[in-house]
């Protein structure tokens, strides 16, 4: 017996969900077979009681462990469905409608004509074979149920049709909309380090009320690319863009504010947490042992702080940090300093 995951073939679509209580209708329907042989009393009663509670028990594990139709189901579901029909067990053709309508579901149109094909030859030999009746009598008796096993089965693929049909819209709109999320996101992300850039900036700082901006520079990057070539410029780059993602807490935010240029955003904090984060930040970047090729290219980095306080423009923050980090590189570069009045004034 096949065995999938129980979640995901109970509501993993429309169609498993289906399928699954269409299984859970069939062991209704079985204890009714059994309580009206029981009611009755007829001389098939214990052969009858037997043959259902088969069934109850195969479909009853078919159902814990959400099994997918197979053909092994079709062929042992009919076996019991036949010998109920033999032995003249009412209400058991119910069964057969619902097995069918079940194998249907899950093959589709190319193997519908065979469900119904094999499923009412074995209800056409059962019934042949079990009951005493005129052949007219068994013969209306077969056309009927023959004619709506194949209606069961045209409805069935109708609702398995539209269940696709929905089923591929629903996925084409989540695809459309991760599509629109992936491409909103390319175009607020840096593409050489994976911070966000400029515009991602200038649409995500402005709404803060309150935070701290670390406004970041590589020291002497002009004279790293000019030793050592673009390409490991590039990868200086990389390498700070992967330390500055890896210093920052949950919430804050870091971009790539435009060359060898970083702006890291940390709201609702304050100035003293701010410097103990850019100074952390710092050292990190100076312990940093970055090899190219054979060579160990050391590289440091100044950074400015400011407070942006309620009601201030988020320019004038940016302007105030980007001068403390002006005053960072007079002072002999790879130092945080924090702009105020006195010493910027």
């Amino acid at each position: 017996m096949k065995r999938e995951n129980q979640t995901s073939i109970r509501y993993g679509s429309s169609l498993d969900t289906i399928q699954f209580l269409t299984g859970r209708i069939g062991l209704i329907f079985a204890l009714f077979v059994v309580a009206n042989a029981m009611v009755e009393g007829t001389p098939a009663m214990v052969p009858v009681i037997v043959t259902a509670g088969l069934y109850l028990v195969f479909n009853g594990l078919l159902y814990r462990y959400a099994a997918v139709p197979n053909a092994a189901e079709l062929l042992v579901n009919l076996i019991l469905c036949a010998y109920m029909t033999y032995w003249g067990a009412v209400y058991s053709n119910i069964l057969y409608y619902l097995l069918l309508g079940r194998m249907v579901l899950r093959v589709g149109q190319k193997r519908a004509g065979e469900m119904v094909l094999l499923t009412g030859l074995t209800f056409v030999a059962a019934s042949a074979l079990g009951r005493e009746l005129p052949f007219a009598a068994i013969g209306m008796n077969v056309l009927f149920h023959l004619l709506s096993m194949s209606l069961l089965a045209f409805m069935a693929l109708k609702i398995r049709l539209i269940m696709l049909q929905k089923m591929n819209a629903d996925k084409e709109k989540a695809e459309l909309i991760q599509e629109k999320d992936r491409n909103q996101l390319m175009a607020l992300t840096d593409g050489l380090t994976g911070l966000y850039n400029y515009r991602a900036y200038r649409e995500k700082v402005d709404a803060l009320p309150q935070c701290v901006l670390l406004v970041v520079d590589i020291d002497h990057f002009k004279r790293l690319n000019d030793t050592y070539g673009h390409l490991c410029g590039d990868k200086i780059l990389v390498i700070l863009g992967n330390i500055i993602k890896n210093s920052l807490r949950k919430g804050d935010l870091a971009f790539r504010y435009g060359g060898e240029e970083f702006v890291i955003v940390l709201p609702a904090a304050t100035a003293q947490l701010g410097y103990k984060v850019a100074e952390r930040l710092r050292a990190r970047v100076a312990e940093t042992k970055f090899i190219q090729g054979t060579t160990y290219v050391p590289f440091t980095i100044s950074i400015g702080m400011a407070l942006k306080g309620p009601g201030m423009e988020t320019q004038l923050a940016f302007e105030q940090a980007d001068k403390a980090l002006y005053r960072a590189k007079r002072m002999g570069r790879n130092n945080v300093q924090y702009f105020d009045n006195v010493a910027n004034g």
